[in-house]
């Protein structure tokens, strides 16, 4: 199989590995679920007060892309075989790079909650606590090296130019201990805030400033200036007496090792959020969530002058081809990163260094109309989230049915991650105090005979169970109002 191939075979074996943002969209309109004030801290819960217990309450799992779904990728042939977009009979390349934007995003994110809780403290005020542990990566991947993967070096001539700039990784892991409060003005004004304290467990970020591979038929040149960065306890780089990276390996494994030398990172975050309600069957909301950084420790820190030759691949009979190639691209960045402050044998488990990063923030705004004494609504939510210095943009209408305090169900489309192969929906099962509930933007309609969702580009899901106090009808009656013409 030629390096084309493979690496397209990598490609789409990292997409559907992610294939599994934050909370569903669709959650935003369920009343009787208290998620909506960690989407915007200004919203209020019907219920008087939530507990939220360890591990069962709440438990989030988002990721995809936005471009591609596994149905561009994959296809099936005449006798039912799945085949690449690289299929010289079955195959369509050309479609296929028609539906790449200009950077591929691929992202996940997780959220388990550990422990929760939120109660009314008067008449115009909540407020809430919640400590959970959070996960989040992103990968971009620039047009030109799918391009790069996709034709290869059409030009035999001269030297193929591809642009990899925008190449970039990062991933964290982090526990967010927080607590917010609403405050309601008035009958139409609610205003919240909800700060964030953030207690880091690891970090690696990759990106580069300029990246350039010149392709010809006598070598492949790769070049550029990048910055490399990584936060974990016990991970150690051993350096080459010049500086550059010659290895990584785990100082220990030993708990105990751990904690002892372990200097915890810390970062603060905060959540603004307010509500406008010109009538009772209205609403109106808008809210900035996770704009805040992260202090790592416990760094390594290194910065890359890139210019490698590939000259040919040294191959040995009987070793596998991918990890010939695997060791060719390490060797690059062995030879030309370089260790802020390394030395050739370092004698300490980390490198005190701190570095900083910005956190992934996201922007909500979000429309509700409801009817039928809020039997039901209608309502339309927009999220733009800023990663890696570019915005990512996703719009979600919702019908929501409430017949009753004990059931309630919401129906979503999601525009741009949705596609017309999925749709988002909401169940909530109230046995006073328990809710069940179990929400997601993007189920997916459409499956092969393996039972791969191949038209979906991402799912979302959350899931859990959620105690609820206080949901008397004296209490809801400020929700359930009749519509006003």
């Amino acid at each position: 199989m030629n390096l084309s191939r493979k690496l397209f075979a990598i490609l789409a074996g990292a997409w559907s590995c992610l294939m599994l943002s934050a909370a569903p969209n669709t959650l935003y309109f369920m009343n009787y679920l208290p998620y909506k004030i960690y989407m915007n801290p200004a919203m209020q819960p019907i219920c008087g007060t939530f507990v939220e217990l360890p591990t069962i309450s709440t438990i989030s799992v988002s990721a995809g892309n936005n471009a591609l779904s596994m149905n561009d990728v994959l296809y099936l042939n005449k006798d039912k075989q799945m085949v690449t977009a690289l299929h010289p009979e079955f195959g369509n390349r050309e479609l296929l790079y028609s539906k790449l934007k200009r950077v591929e995003r691929i992202h996940e994110e997780t959220s388990v909650t550990v422990l929760g809780f939120g109660s009314r403290i008067s008449d115009f005020g909540f407020f809430s606590l919640n400590m959970s542990v959070r996960t989040d990566a992103s990968l971009a991947i620039p047009r030109d090296m799918l391009k790069f993967v996709l034709y290869g070096t059409p030009d035999t001539l001269n030297t193929n130019r591809y642009n990899f700039k925008n190449l970039y990784l990062n991933a964290n892991a982090y526990i967010d201990i927080n607590g917010g409060y609403s405050h309601k003005i008035n009958d139409k004004w609610k205003v919240g805030g909800r700060m964030h304290i953030l207690v880091g467990a690891a970090n690696a970020e990759m990106k580069f400033s300029s990246l350039d591979l010149y392709a010809s038929d006598e070598e492949w040149r790769i070049a550029g200036k990048g910055r490399a960065r990584v936060s974990m306890p016990s991970l150690q780089i051993k350096t080459t007496p010049d500086g550059n990276v010659d290895s990584l390996y785990m100082a220990t494994t030993d708990v105990s090792d751990i904690l002892r030398n372990y200097e915890p990172s810390v970062g603060a975050a905060f959540d603004l959020g307010l509500e406008y309600k010109p009538v009772s069957s209205l609403s109106l909301s808008l809210s900035i969530k996770d704009l805040g950084f992260m202090a790592w420790r416990n760094a390594h820190l290194a910065t890359g002058d890139i210019d490698y030759a590939f000259e040919g691949l040294e191959y040995h009979y009987g070793e596998d081809e991918m990890k010939t190639y695997g060791d060719s691209l390490a060797e690059v960045f062995k030879q030309s990163y370089k260790v802020e402050g390394g030395t050739p044998e370092a004698d300490r488990l980390y490198d005190q260094s701190v570095y900083f990063s910005m956190m992934t923030a996201k922007m909500y705004a979000a429309v509700e109309y409801s009817f039928l004494r809020n039997m039901m609504s209608v309502g339309l939510i927009s999220k733009t989230e800023l990663s890696g210095g570019r915005l990512y943009e996703e719009l979600t209408a919702a019908y929501n049915l409430r017949p009753c305090r004990w059931f309630s169900m919401s129906a979503s489309y999601s525009f741009f991650q949705g596609g017309l192969s999925s749709m988002g929906l909401g169940l909530n099962l109230r046995l006073t105090p328990f809710n069940f509930y179990l929400v997601g933007d993007y189920m997916p309609l459409c499956y092969n005979e393996q039972g791969i969702p191949y038209k979906s580009r991402a799912v979302n899901l959350q899931t859990g169970i959620v105690l609820t106090f206080g949901c008397k009808k004296k209490v809801a009656e400020q929700f359930f109002q009749p519509t006003e013409f």
